[in-house]
């Protein structure tokens, strides 16, 4: 897989940080852009100024949710094909499946460790 260039949003300042803590252990050359606003970061995804490998998405915020963030991404020409991956610390079975169904990539619960944070990513990033 190996993304490169990857957008994090989530509402959580601490998350963003241990976030880009974890991506910083595993690559170098990964540019990761974090929103803690997901309608920021849907409309910077529209302009085109930024167009991601990947985007990883917290499912409980504000202003847009993941899943409408999800549901609004996959309906946008030009960038349904983005994988998401949702990063939550939800663990129910049927979210995760329903969430699968409506086009997200994967889904990974939030660790409470950088270190256990860096080992579930490690997949996305070698």
């Amino acid at each position: 897989m190996g993304y490169t260039t990857i957008f994090h949003i989530d509402d959580d300042h601490d998350d963003i940080y241990y976030f880009a803590a974890a991506i910083e252990h595993l690559s170098g050359t990964a540019k990761c852009f974090s929103f803690a606003n997901a309608a920021k970061a849907l409309h910077t995804l529209q302009s085109g100024e930024i167009l991601p490998d990947a985007i990883f998405l917290d499912l409980n915020m504000p202003v847009i949710n993941g899943q409408e963030f999800l549901a609004q991404l996959k309906a946008s020409k030009g960038l349904g094909d983005i994988p998401v991956i949702i990063l939550s610390t939800s663990e129910d079975p049927d979210t995760q499946q329903q969430l699968k169904a409506e086009g997200a990539r994967g889904f990974l619960t939030k660790p409470s460790s950088v270190k256990e944070l860096a080992q579930l990513l490690r997949p996305y990033f070698t």
